[in-house]
């Protein structure tokens, strides 16, 4: 195969938006294009040029949020799983990839699989150099979101180390969630289109049938008890119908009630903020990333709203066991601070751990 080079323009060394290059055959695709997690903070792209396709690997704003910067770019072709091409802005030319299988980006080889995080979320495997693999944001935890481990081998490895060495497994994130459950009404600000379906499918399992939602997330539910279905574990269909039948609109203060944008900035769960905030009797709960800047900063900080988080990201074990399955020999840990480096190159050795490029294979 012919050799590949990847540079890290964003995503790498700290939380910032995903954005990579990759190089090969005389070729150039940057995977993902996102903005924040500060609302507003783009890739620096200035110096990129020109690319002939940006590929997408999931639907979150972090990763697709910058496509603003298209023009900037030359106006490439956008690759994207259908589900994902949903929900981009109808002035984006997209061309489809599927969420198992074998495909090609602009000629260039590449295997897919379902990610375990996202609706049409996927990591893709490019047959470049000795193998390249880009994980996007996985989980291999969620109930709800199926994960196709890669198996196939890639010398290289781009992959989601959000959480650095953490390891907490979800069931534990599960019994966190339910101390808060029943103690009066209990809002949660969340991706309608990640992790929020997942916590309204499971306090469901377990009983609980005062589950109050948003628009965002009741359309998130019937996405997936009709297309998106192919995202989800097998057999789940029926019980995210039944799922779809049980929750209510939010009105007023009652229940546990899921509402976007996850960090309070925007959509449902800011107005309901702002009305519950001075409500002592409503506790406001937040299971992810607290973005800068944000409601979410300003609540958790003064003590007003609770965090803990909802595994959506891969535990060190997870890591562990994908580099040893797909045999890399150089991974590149994305999402995740400096900081943690020394840690994951000990837990992933032999493979060389590196946040410095561009790297080449």
């Amino acid at each position: 195969m012919n050799s590949a080079s990847l540079r890290p323009v964003s995503g790498v060394g700290g939380k910032g938006p995903a954005c990579f290059l990759l190089e090969t055959t005389g070729k150039r695709l940057l995977l993902d294009l996102g903005e924040g997690p500060p609302p507003g903070y783009l890739p620096d792209i200035e110096s990129l040029g020109p690319v002939d396709a940006i590929v997408l690997s999931h639907g979150h704003k972090d990763h697709v949020g910058g496509l603003s910067l298209l023009p900037k770019l030359g106006h490439p072709p956008v690759y994207a799983t259908a589900t994902v091409a949903r929900t981009l802005p109808g002035s984006v030319a997209t061309r489809p990839l599927p969420v198992r299988g074998q495909s090609d980006v602009i000629g260039i080889p590449v295997e897919t699989g379902r990610d375990g995080h996202a609706p049409g979320g996927i990591w893709l495997n490019f047959r470049v150099g000795d193998g390249f693999l880009y994980t996007g944001d996985i989980c291999a935890e969620s109930v709800l979101y199926a994960y196709d481990p890669p198996a196939t081998h890639a010398a290289t490895a781009l992959i989601d180390c959000s959480y650095g060495d953490y390891q907490t497994p979800l069931a534990e994130c599960w019994s966190r969630l339910a101390t808060f459950v029943g103690r009066g009404p209990l809002l949660l600000p969340i991706p309608a289109n990640g992790r929020g379906p997942e916590i309204a499918l499971e306090l469901m399992r377990h009983g609980v049938d005062d589950i109050h939602v948003d628009e965002p997330m009741r359309k998130a539910l019937q996405h997936l008890a009709d297309g998106d279905h192919l995202s989800m574990h097998d057999g789940l269909r029926a019980e995210i119908a039944r799922l779809v039948q049980t929750v209510k609109p939010i009105s007023g203060a009652r229940g546990v009630m899921l509402a976007a944008s996850a960090d309070g900035a925007s959509g449902a769960s800011a107005k309901l903020l702002a009305q519950f905030e001075n409500k002592a009797k409503v506790t406001i709960l937040f299971t992810g990333y607290i973005n800068p800047k944000t409601p979410a900063e300003r609540l958790a900080k003064s003590g007003r709203a609770q965090t803990m988080r909802w595994n959506v990201h891969p535990r060190l074990a997870d890591i562990v066991a994908l580099v040893k399955s797909v045999n890399a020999k150089t991974v590149i840990p994305a999402f995740c601070e400096r900081a943690q480096l020394p840690a994951l190159a000990a837990a992933l050795a032999p493979a060389r751990v590196t946040m410095d490029g561009p790297i080449g294979n």
